[in-house]
């Protein structure tokens, strides 16, 4: 036994003093780590690539430190005035190959390809918002009829891409299989929106802009408002409707990294979650760790935008977004599911736990106290919770939290539901002492 273990020292020490006299005399890479690095970053690295790399990582690395490396990549607020729409815009350029290839070459990009109407709108109508703002309560007639016939033409472009957009991904509905349904209800969805539009048009074409230049103001406002509405839920249809295409598909894996962050908040977009929630199931985290779901849905957020504008709205979004960063842990995963719903998978916290961290977010923001101007205004939140059990699929635990904080909206506002297993029921949470904080917009 003793040879033995004598003859194993020696072999590998002999292996040490060659591999160092071979790095000496200019054969061999100067440290293991420089040795990685030439082979792993020699080329320029694909999104096929990083996955290679990601699983060679796994062969010499705990699973663990390498899903948290995943789940909390370091990313910097932006200023406020960064817009969501606007930096969107920027991954669906054709001429950057590193972005989503808007030439259709998969069905799901022909769904992507219909929000870059949505985008450019969006953007159009802001900047319209804006101005309109501005000279409320000295509103002249030279700006609001340049509002005006800039929205004519932002309606009518919009009208325009959309309907070309919508008959090409129509023309393909065919080539989704089994998820042909889901084609035909985003179809019908583009369907409304073109109504919409329709009707803003008319609205716009019959309104008397001359007696009361204040009321024509707030009339251009509500439009541009019921717009937005209309543009944010078949935005997030569509996104679903891409992540559906994407997965039955089986390319989940392969969307490209650009797209896995909300560029207004900087935490996960709905894509980004999706796609790390699939690798957790696939690495059997949820059968290896406690987990806990909870989906955040902020309340009558929608009268923030009309009241004061898309841009003061961004801007209550991303201290939202810094909230949950905050109060979360760094190997949870935390990401912007909708326009104004927020997710958050926390690992290793059972459900008591989680439904004390839920909320106390609920109570930090009721305490919140947001200024713009001369007003203040508060923000509540409804949430769900649910424990995920080991036979839970990730769909499957995106859905009951969905459906907990369906049945949590149908009892009203600012509260949090848990489901047990069986049903859903509210959350009787004492004071946790949140503490007054006042946010400048």
């Amino acid at each position: 036994m003793m040879l033995v273990v004598l003859t194993l020292i020696i072999a590998a020490v002999n292996i040490a003093v060659g591999y160092a006299a071979a790095v000496l005399l200019g054969f061999g890479p100067p440290t293991l780590r420089d040795a990685w690095t030439a082979l792993v970053f020699a080329r320029p690295r694909t999104l096929d690539q990083a996955d290679v790399v990601w699983l060679q990582k796994a062969a010499s690395q705990s699973v663990d430190s390498l899903l948290d490396g995943l789940e909390e990549e370091s990313v910097e607020l932006q200023p406020h005035e960064e817009h969501y729409d606007e930096d969107i815009a920027e991954f669906f350029q054709p001429d950057q190959p590193e972005y989503w290839d808007l030439n259709e070459k998969y069905v799901e990009t022909s769904i992507l390809k219909l929000n870059v109407a949505m985008i450019k709108s969006g953007l159009r109508t802001q900047e319209i918002d804006m101005r309109l703002r501005a000279v409320a309560g000295r509103s002249d007639a030279e700006t609001i009829h340049r509002c005006l016939e800039e929205l004519k033409e932002d309606c009518e472009t919009y009208l325009q891409q959309q309907r070309e957009a919508a008959e090409k991904f129509t023309a393909r509905i065919s080539e989704l299989g089994e998820l042909r349904s889901l084609g035909e209800e985003i179809e019908l969805a583009n369907l409304e929106q073109s109504a919409q539009l329709e009707t803003t048009l008319s609205n716009l074409q019959h309104m008397d802009f001359e007696s009361d230049l204040e009321a024509a103001n707030r009339r251009l406002l509500a439009e541009i408002h019921n717009l937005r509405i209309a543009r944010h839920w078949l935005r997030d249809m569509q996104e679903a409707a891409f992540l559906a295409v994407a997965r039955y598909e089986g390319r989940l894996q392969s969307i490209e990294r650009q797209l896995w962050h909300d560029q207004l908040t900087r935490l996960r977009s709905r894509i980004g979650l999706e796609v790390a929630l699939a690798e957790w199931w696939k690495q059997s985290r949820h059968q290896n760790r406690q987990l806990a779901g909870v989906l955040l849905d902020l309340d009558a957020f929608g009268k923030v935008n009309e009241k004061h504008g898309s841009l003061i709205g961004d801007r209550v979004l991303v201290h939202v977004a810094e909230l949950l960063k905050k109060n979360t842990s760094p190997s949870d995963l935390v990401g912007r599911f909708t326009g104004e719903s927020f997710l958050i998978m926390m690992a290793d916290v059972g459900p008591r736990a989680a439904i004390k961290n839920a909320e106390l977010l609920r109570q930090t923001l009721e305490k919140m106290i947001f200024r713009h101007e001369e007003e203040t205004f508060h923000l509540t939140l409804t949430g769900a919770v649910v424990e995920v059990r080991p036979d839970d699929s990730d769909e499957g635990v995106v859905k009951r939290l969905q459906e907990t904080l369906r049945d949590a909206r149908r009892v009203g506002r600012n509260h949090i539901f848990f489901h047990n297993g069986r049903q859903s029921e509210p959350v009787e949470a004492p004071n946790l002492g949140a503490q007054e904080i006042e946010i400048i917009l």
